[in-house]
């Protein structure tokens, strides 16, 4: 070991800890006044090797990984370092501070801790047996049941209406969709991926904000002005419920929406400039 190796080491995790667990100390404050359940405290190695030096990915697109703690199966969701700056970190502690507040409702992916010596915070979640709700709906030999179709339905209802309505302010998620909902052992339906999420200041009736989606996926008064309120949650969560009762996303349901929109005078439409395809 060369002199000074490990003390360098140790220096830079001891600086990331501080950086990360200030900002999601900052943000705990912020949104919550201080109040949020406890989770626990991984350190790199732990996590390290509970998923085998991350051999073990979940979905790619979260850039999560399958792992084994203590003999329980975790998720830990692992961010990209490539360019960090305090935008990156902030929307990191950001969806820890709301995660942890939403932990203990039955339809919300339970954070259990993270991990914040690393240059990114590692996020460790329960781990979904059931796969996303995205694999269910496209899964010619994993389709749901009416019954399973309903209780999804109602669960997740029941969690958007939780960040609406059961904390401190409005959170929008901004992001309700097949592939951000998992399903546990006991066909429970998990909300996921917060760190897109937005509080409405208080006193205030939206948010303005870059626009997070495509066209068939976010509400067309988002196109036009960017405000975000309950409303665009709603919206999105009616387009699931398209998903899930139909078996998939129609291509028609856009022509659909647009033909209503001309024949009932509509301006709902979609500024190509604004949102993508």
């Amino acid at each position: 070991m060369f002199p000074g190796f490990g003390n360098n080491k140790r220096e830079k995790k001891e600086g990331f800890f501080l950086k990360n667990g200030g900002a999601a100390l900052e943000n705990i404050i912020s949104l919550h006044n201080g109040d949020c359940n406890p989770i626990r405290s991984y350190s790199a190695q732990q996590l390290q090797e509970a998923t085998g030096d991350f051999r073990w990915p979940i979905d790619q697109g979260y850039k999560m990984y399958k792992g084994v703690h203590e003999d329980r199966e975790i998720s830990v969701k692992r961010f990209t370092p490539g360019h960090v700056d305090d935008e990156v970190t902030e929307r990191i502690a950001k969806e820890v501070a709301i995660a942890s507040r939403m932990s203990s409702h039955k339809n919300v992916l339970k954070l259990l801790g993270c991990c914040l010596e690393t240059e990114l915070p590692l996020l460790v979640y329960e781990f979904p047996t059931m796969a996303n709700l995205e694999s269910h709906i496209y899964d010619g030999n994993n389709k749901l049941s009416w019954e399973q179709k309903l209780r999804i339905a109602i669960g997740i209802a029941n969690a958007v209406a939780y960040l609406h309505h059961g904390l401190r302010k409005t959170i929008i998620h901004r992001s309700i969709q097949p592939s951000n909902i998992f399903i546990d052992q006991w066909e429970t339906a998990k909300l996921f991926e917060l760190q897109d999420a937005i509080p409405i200041p208080e006193g205030e009736t939206h948010v303005r904000s870059k626009i997070i989606g495509t066209q068939r996926s976010v509400a067309p008064e988002i196109c036009r002005d960017g405000h975000y309120t309950e409303k665009v949650d709603v919206y999105a969560f009616g387009i699931l419920l398209f998903q899930v009762l139909t078996d998939g996303f129609s291509s028609s349901f856009h022509d659909f929406y647009s033909n209503v929109s001309a024949e009932s005078g509509s301006s709902s439409t979609f500024p190509s400039d604004d949102c993508s395809e």
